[in-house]
């Protein structure tokens, strides 16, 4: 977490995702109810070392080892927290004083803390041990919501891989030889995990979807899901088919893979250095693209997954269940959990970071890999990636649009600046102005025409037939717009970025 990120939650007040604590003589067991009842509700973020209004006292740097040791040894202690979470707290220094910051994510399962259950509401954490109405529905918005975590009671050791088993101990091992599902047996593990759970409304006890996902055999994953499959196809050349596809039924550990060799395959490599070292940035673009798709897919749906490789793009659909709907705004969206388990595992691997940070990976690393580029997430009933590989924007039609609105040599200087921050779709890629003109035309009309609020006009010339009958209609495409229109559009080009206008007496 970057000192500006923590500084923005720092601002805000405690409420039912954030909470500070001062721990300045040792860590609050407090700290453990809030965890909890995180966890319990919709995750959160709790800073040791602020009063509650967030104003920073810090923590002495003696104790920040220990603090840190503490808190990661009571996380895995089922005496402390039952089922354990496996958080990773951080320091984060910053010149008012040193902080430890907890990310914790909404859990699928009921968490305890010293047999107590905790539920957020406001900026308190409330003690609902006694309140069975109020832990009947908590556990009903996790079940109704985690399809992950359906148990099927028929579902055995025998029908989970043991060579998959082996090969997530030696993945986990190379990231982290300490890691305690490394001492435990597969079954341990896997109840560890969450992948083997009790449910305690129904009584039912087993394995569940995510288990069968991540270590299940082929035959099983097929059993439960039979419309289940990863469609990855390059379509450079064959726009109408593909030039090449990778057609994917099988478990979750050789599907990413399988992925990431599928993509190095056909999408060049580019090096950066990064804190001295020599990194690949397809590699990091890709690694958080691929680790999205998987976790973060809704496995009921019978939507397949696809990544397609086109000369322009990489766009990736995704079964989801949408938490809004629309593009995600990158810096302010606040992520969700879709499947903890599963990313509980793959966070194991080192294959997934802390939660959201894939889309702020994905969105640093591309700007070098496609200078000026930046990615579009859409968040919908299929969840929509797009990873431009040229970098198209308005800039390139800078002269045309000072023409065609009749701009002033001082705003046309102001626009060579700012229409770089508006991309094109990668399809005008080196396209003429008459192409884009009719393109912008008729998304300005037919989109402007939903903004009632605005009292857009309505009765406008959009299609390609009607534009086309208007002479010189790329001289004179400003006319085309109703006046309320054209101002609205001035007026947006004007404000892509702040321009300070001196005010004349």
């Amino acid at each position: 977490m970057s000192p500006k990120e923590l500084h923005d939650i720092l601002n805000k007040r405690e409420g039912t995702t954030i909470e500070y604590k001062l721990a300045q003589v040792g860590v609050p067991g407090s700290l453990y109810e809030t965890v909890v009842s995180f966890s319990n509700t919709d995750g959160g973020i709790i800073v040791l070392g602020a009063d509650n209004d967030g104003k920073i006292h810090g923590i002495d740097e003696s104790n920040l080892s220990k603090y840190i040791q503490d808190i990661t040894a009571n996380l895995n202690n089922r005496e402390c927290i039952d089922p354990p979470l496996y958080l990773k707290p951080i320091t984060v220094r910053l010149q008012e004083g040193n902080l430890i910051v907890l990310r914790v994510y909404v859990s699928s399962q009921l968490h305890t803390y010293a047999g107590k259950i905790y539920f957020r509401s406001d900026d308190s954490d409330q003690d609902i041990t006694g309140n069975q109405n109020k832990i009947s529905e908590v556990y009903f918005q996790k079940r109704e919501y985690f399809s992950e975590n359906t148990i099927y009671p028929f579902l055995k050791m025998d029908d989970l891989d043991p060579k998959l088993l082996q090969k997530a101990r030696a993945i986990i091992k190379n990231v982290n030889s300490m890691h305690p599902w490394l001492q435990m047996s597969d079954k341990d593990m896997l109840a560890s995990a969450s992948l083997y759970r009790t449910d305690y409304k129904t009584g039912e006890q087993g394995f569940t979807l995510a288990a069968a996902l991540i270590f299940g055999t082929d035959e099983t994953i097929a059993n439960l899901l039979p419309a289940y499959k990863v469609d990855a196809l390059v379509r450079k050349e064959n726009t109408d088919r593909y030039d090449d596809r990778l057609l994917l039924r099988t478990n979750l550990i050789d599907t990413y893979l399988q992925l990431q060799d599928f993509v190095k395959k056909h999408l060049n490599e580019k090096f950066f250095t990064e804190d001295g070292q020599r990194k690949d940035l397809r590699e990091l673009i890709f690694r958080e693209v691929i680790g999205n798709v998987i976790v973060h897919r809704e496995y009921t749906n019978a939507h397949s997954s696809e990544l397609i490789i086109y000369k322009d793009q990489v766009v990736v659909t995704n079964p989801n269940k949408a938490l809004f709907h629309g593009p995600l705004d990158l810096d302010q969206f606040n992520p969700y959990p879709k499947n903890p388990n599963i990313r509980k595992f793959f966070t194991a691997f080192g294959w997934t970071d802390e939660l959201g940070s894939g889309v702020r990976n994905i969105k640093k690393y591309l700007t070098s890999y496609v200078p000026g580029a930046k990615p579009v997430f859409i968040e919908n009933d299929i969840f929509i990636t797009q990873i431009p590989l040229v970098n198209v924007t308005l800039h390139d039609y800078q002269k045309e649009l000072v023409a065609m609105f009749n701009f002033s040599d001082e705003i046309s200087d102001y626009l060579k600046r700012s229409l770089m921050q508006i991309p094109l779709p990668t399809a005008l890629n080196k396209a003429d102005w008459e192409t884009v003109l009719l393109r912008l035309v008729s998304s300005w009309a037919q989109n402007g025409a939903k903004l009632d609020q605005l009292d857009w006009p309505k009765k406008q010339v959009f299609t390609e037939s009607e534009i086309k009958k208007v002479p010189s209609w790329t001289q004179n495409g400003a006319k085309l717009l109703h006046r309320k229109t054209s101002y609205l559009i001035r007026i947006l080009l004007l404000t892509i970025e702040p321009h300070y206008c001196p005010i004349k007496t």
